[in-house]
């Protein structure tokens, strides 16, 4: 019998990636196409007859995980055992809330605690509107400056315990972030692209780093759009905590929240406790689940 190990993995590229176990970095390849290891996953390994690489034979039971819908209809994993999911958004590119959203809804029905970080803060005259929305809701708001140091210090404190991952459109300079917290990290950075206004993606795999304060924190390429996977569009509420809330008082216990009579959620739209932006992003959030669900369907 051949003698195995349980490590995590921390890089991952293709049938390939790298593996931490008791301190030391194991390169590893998979076993099977069927397996795949995302980082932040526990698995279990064996000596593979090659000295510079060991064999990943099982994927230990997952804490939770990031998925999203690919091109394809299939669901994809982006990362697992998350224990923050820290979500980038800049003055520059423009900002898109909506897919903020959608992250922070992720975090919330996977149970990572989400954290914005409103990245390139100094290039903005003003905070928008969305950053008080998100701190009345008692989401942590770190403002920061990968190019001044701001608000670093802060951020790294918040990622200190468990995985963590960064994410956001490209551009909004997650890799610029992730070399002011690890000074060894020496990840490429891109310019914008002056024909869209977005960013090219810098990152081509997800690999973790080592924080001083003791977390792991995971980078992956930039994400121009984004969708977490849900097996109902009922289940879309529990992302949003001000419907959560007013949904306590709805005349009906399956109200949608989108047009039955007696919504307490809708009335709280009107009445301004909950803020227009949030409310289409959960009645787009909605629709679009709706539409994804049609073709993650089997056959």
């Amino acid at each position: 019998m051949s003698h195995s190990n349980i490590a995590t993995v921390i890089a991952s590229y293709g049938q390939r990636g790298i593996l931490l176990h008791d301190g030391q970095e194991l390169r590893y390849i998979r076993k099977g196409r069927q397996l795949r290891p995302v980082c932040g996953d526990r698995v279990r390994w064996e000596a593979s007859g090659t000295p510079d690489e060991v064999l990943v034979t099982a994927i230990q039971e997952r804490e939770n995980q990031l998925q999203r819908p690919d091109t394809r209809g299939k669901t994809e994993t982006l990362a697992a055992n998350l224990a923050t999911l820290a979500i980038v958004i800049a003055a520059e590119p423009k900002p898109d809330f909506y897919i903020a959203d959608r992250f922070i809804c992720a975090a919330e029905l996977m149970g990572a605690s989400p954290l914005v970080v409103w990245n390139k803060a100094d290039l903005a005259a003003n905070d928008p509107d969305a950053l008080s929305a998100y701190e009345s809701l008692a989401y942590p708001v770190i403002r920061t400056s990968a190019t001044h140091g701001n608000g670093i210090a802060e951020l790294e404190a918040l990622l200190s315990d468990g995985f963590g991952m960064l994410v956001g459109q490209s551009g909004v300079g997650k890799s610029s972030l992730i070399n002011c917290l690890i000074a060894d990290a020496d990840i490429a950075t891109g310019e914008l692209s002056q024909a869209t206004g977005e960013g090219r993606h810098t990152t081509t795999a997800s690999m973790a780093h080592r924080l001083r304060s003791g977390g792991m924190l995971i980078d992956s390429p930039g994400i121009r759009d984004f969708a977490p996977v849900v097996n109902e569009s009922a289940e879309i509420q529990n992302g949003f905590r001000e419907v959560v809330a007013a949904a306590e008082n709805c005349r009906f216990a399956n109200c949608s929240h989108l047009r039955e009579p007696g919504c307490a959620v809708r009335d709280a739209v009107d009445s301004g406790d909950i803020t227009e932006r949030r409310y289409e992003s959960y009645r787009r959030m909605c629709n679009l689940s709706a539409q994804l669900a049609d073709k993650l369907k089997p056959g």
